[in-house]
C-alpha cells in the first residue's frame, strides 16, 4: 500500500464538512476542508487533491461555477468532482456544469468513501502526475477610463464606485482581473499582454481611442508577441449600432457586446472566449507534443538507419581489414621468400662442397669394397681388413658431409615456416646461430661476428622475430660492410647481444636484442625513413625496401619497439625491445619472472 494517502478537498459549510471529514479520515483519506470556492481555487496552487467534494450553495461563487472554472483549465479538467445535493434541479445544473457524481448530503461517510473509491478506481492519478504545472486561474484585463460605460456597468447611476462592478462579477466566476489604464499602457503592451487570457476593451470611452487600442493589441498579439500558447482574446464593449460593431470587428476584436447587455450574457461571452482560448491552448500543446513525438520517432528511425549503415560499414571495414591482413601476410611471406632467394646462391655453394665430398668418397668406397671382395676370394685376410677399415673411414667422412647438408635443410625448413602468428618458447642463442649459419655465405670470413648473450636464453615470442627481424638486420649490416670502399682499413665487424631492460632507460620488463656494426652508418634523415615500406638505399634491382618495414610490423605485433641509432663502433645500431612473457618451458622461467617489474 502507498505511504501517501489520497487527498480529498472538501468545500462547504462546517456542519456538513465536519461530519464527512472525520469519517473520510477514518477510511484512510487525508482531508483538506475549506469554506468557499475562492479558498478551494487558491489551495490548488499548494497541493492538488485527488478528488474534490463540494456543496451546491457556497459563499460567493457557487459549486457549479467553480466546476466550470476547473473544467476550463487543462490541469484540472480531469479532476473528479462530487456534488452534495438532494435537489433535482440542482443536480441537473450540476451535471451540465461538469460534475461527475451527485450524492445526497445525508449519506453516511462510509458510502461517500465508497463513491470516492469508485471514482478513483483505475485512474492511478497522483497530485504530482496531475499537476506538473501550477494551477492558474484565467486572467481578464479590463481596459476602461472614467467616462466609459464599462467603468460603472451595470449600475450606471452609481458614480461612487472605486472599483468597476464588472471586476467583482468576474471574480464571482473564479476569474482574476486586472484593471488597465489604456492611455498609460498602450505604448508597451508586450509587458502585460502575455499575462492575460482575455482583454475587455471599453469602446464607449472618449478618453482614449478604443478602436486604435484594439488594433494595437491585435497587431501585437499576432506579430511581435511570441508565446507557446495562443494569443489572448479581445472583447469589445459598449457598441450597439451595427456600423460600430463592424468597425470593432475590423479593429481585431474576437467578440463584441453592447452596453445594454445583461450581466449573465456578458459573463457567458467572457466564459466562451476563455473556453475558446483554453481549447486552442490545449490543441497547440497537443500539436507540440505530437511534433515532439514525431521528431523522436524520426530521430529513432534516423538512428536505426544510421545503425544499419554503421553495421554495413563495419562489415565492409571488417572485410577490407581481412583482405589487408591477408595481403600483409602475403607481403611478409614474399619478403621472406625474397630474403630466402637472396640466400639461395650462398646456400647452394654450401651444398656443393659437402655434396662433392660425398660423391668423391662414394667412388673410393666402391673401389675399396671391390678390392676387399677380390682379396677375400684369394684368402688374403689382412688385405680385406685394411680395405674395409679404409672404406669405413671414407663413410665416416661422408656422414659428416651429409650431416652438414641435413643441418642446412633443417634451417631452411624452420626459416620458411608460415605459422609466424603463434607465440612459443624460442631459444634465442640457438635461433640466432641458425640465422648466422644461413647467412654464412654472405658474411664470409672477412666479417667478424661477436655474440654476447646476457639475457636468459628462452623468450616467448613469434618465430618471425628471429627469422625475419634479426635476419633482415644482420643481412643489411653485412651488405653495408661489404659496400665499404676498397682501401678502407677497418675490420668489418657485427656485434649481436641480448640483455634485459632496466628502469633507467625506460625498458624495464623488456627483452633487448641489439645488432650493431662498424659500417658507414645511417644518417639522421635516413633513420626516420628506414622503416617505411619500399624505402631502400640499395641500388635499383638490389633491394625491395620491404625488409625493415616487415621487421617493424612484426615488432609492433609483439607490442615492442625497434629503434636505430649510431653505434659505438661507428656504424648503425638496431635495438629491438620486446615485452618479457613468462615462458612455458622450465628453462629460464624463474630468472625471467624474477626480473619482471
Amino acid at each position: 500500500m502507498s505511504n501517501h494517502k489520497p487527498l480529498v478537498l472538501l468545500v462547504g459549510q462546517s456542519e456538513t464538512t465536519d461530519r464527512f471529514s472525520a469519517g473520510l479520515t477514518g477510511h484512510g483519506y487525508e482531508v483538506n476542508v475549506v469554506a468557499d470556492a475562492e479558498a478551494a481555487l487558491d489551495s490548488l496552487d499548494q497541493r492538488p487533491p485527488a478528488i474534490l467534494i463540494t456543496e451546491f450553495s457556497l459563499p460567493g461563487m457557487t459549486g457549479c461555477k467553480m466546476t466550470r472554472q476547473l473544467r476550463l483549465n487543462r490541469l484540472t479538467r480531469s479532476l473528479p468532482i462530487i456534488m452534495l445535493t438532494d435537489n433535482e434541479a440542482m443536480m441537473c445544473e450540476a451535471f451540465r456544469a461538469g460534475i461527475d457524481v451527485c450524492v445526497s448530503r445525508n449519506v453516511t461517510p462510509a458510502f461517500l468513501a465508497l463513491r470516492i473509491e469508485t471514482l478513483l478506481r483505475g485512474l492511478k492519478i497522483t497530485a504530482q502526475a496531475m499537476m506538473q504545472e501550477r494551477f492558474r486561474r484565467p486572467t481578464v484585463a479590463i481596459a476602461t477610463m472614467g467616462d466609459g460605460c464599462l467603468r460603472y456597468w451595470p449600475a450606471q447611476s452609481d458614480q461612487g464606485e472605486t472599483t468597476p462592478p464588472v471586476v467583482d462579477l468576474l471574480k464571482g466566476e473564479g476569474v482574476d482581473t486586472i484593471l488597465l489604464d489604456p492611455s498609460a499602457l498602450s505604448g508597451a503592451p508586450d509587458f502585460w499582454l502575455p499575462a492575460v487570457d482575455c482583454v475587455v476593451v471599453d469602446l464607449s470611452s472618449r478618453a482614449f481611442d478604443g478602436l486604435a487600442f484594439c488594433r494595437l493589441l491585435d497587431r501585437q498579439r499576432y506579430t511581435s508577441f511570441v508565446t507557446t500558447l495562443t494569443p489572448p482574446r479581445l472583447l469589445g464593449f459598449g457598441r450597439d449600432e451595427e456600423a460600430d460593431v463592424v468597425a470593432a470587428y475590423q479593429a481585431g476584436v474576437d467578440d463584441c457586446v453592447g452596453s445594454s447587455v445583461s450581466v449573465e450574457i456578458l459573463l457567458l461571452h467572457v466564459r466562451s472566449l476563455l473556453y475558446r482560448k483554453a481549447i486552442l491552448d490545449e490543441r497547440r500543446r497537443s500539436e507540440a507534443e505530437r511534433a515532439a513525438r514525431d521528431a523522436a520517432m524520426e530521430g529513432a528511425r534516423a538512428k536505426t538507419v544510421l545503425a544499419d549503415a554503421l553495421e554495413q560499414a563495419n562489415d565492409e571495414l571488417g572485410a577490407a581489414n581481412r583482405k589487408l591482413i591477408e595481403a600483409q601476410t602475403r607481403l611478409v611471406q614474399s619478403a621472406k621468400m625474397a630474403s630466402l632467394g637472396e640466400l639461395v646462391a650462398g646456400i647452394a655453394h654450401e651444398f656443393n662442397n659437402p655434396l662433392a665430398f660425398v660423391i668423391a668418397h662414394e667412388t673410393t668406397v666402391s673401389r675399396t669394397l671391390e678390392g676387399a671382395l677380390s682379396a677375400l676370394d684369394k684368402g688374403d685376410v689382412a688385405s680385406v681388413r685394411a680395405l674395409l677399415e679404409k672404406g669405413q673411414d671414407r663413410l665416416g667422412a661422408t656422414s659428416i658431409g651429409l650431416g652438414r647438408m641435413r643441418d642446412l635443410v633443417s634451417s631452411l625448413r624452420r626459416f620458411s615456416r608460415l605459422d609466424q602468428g603463434a607465440f612459443e618458447d624460442v631459444n634465442l642463442p640457438e635461433a640466432i646461430t641458425t640465422v648466422l649459419a644461413l647467412l654464412s655465405p654472405k658474411l664470409s670470413e672477412n666479417i667478424k661476428v661477436d655474440l654476447v648473450f646476457n639475457a636468459p636464453p628462452v623468450l616467448r615470442c613469434q618465430v618471425a622475430l628471429v627469422h625475419q627481424v634479426v635476419m633482415n638486420i644482420i643481412s643489411n649490416a653485412a651488405d653495408a660492410l661489404l659496400s665499404l670502399p676498397e682501401g678502407d682499413q677497418r675490420i668489418p665487424q657485427i656485434s649481436i647481444s641480448t640483455d634485459l631492460g632496466d628502469a633507467e632507460n625506460g625498458t624495464a620488463g623488456h627483452y633487448l636484442i641489439s645488432i650493431c656494426d662498424n659500417g658507414p652508418g645511417i644518417s639522421p634523415f635516413m633513420r626516420e625513413r628506414v622503416f617505411e615500406p619500399f624505402f631502400t638505399t640499395k641500388p635499383v634491382g638490389e633491394g625491395t625496401g620491404l625488409g625493415l618495414a616487415t621487421a617493424y610490423g612484426i615488432v609492433q605485433a609483439h607490442g615492442g619497439t625497434i629503434e636505430v641509432s649510431k653505434s659505438s663502433m661507428g656504424g648503425a645500431c638496431f635495438t629491438v625491445a620486446i615485452p618479457c612473457l613468462p615462458p612455458e618451458t622450465a628453462e629460464g622461467t624463474a630468472f625471467l619472472v624474477e626480473q619482471l617489474p
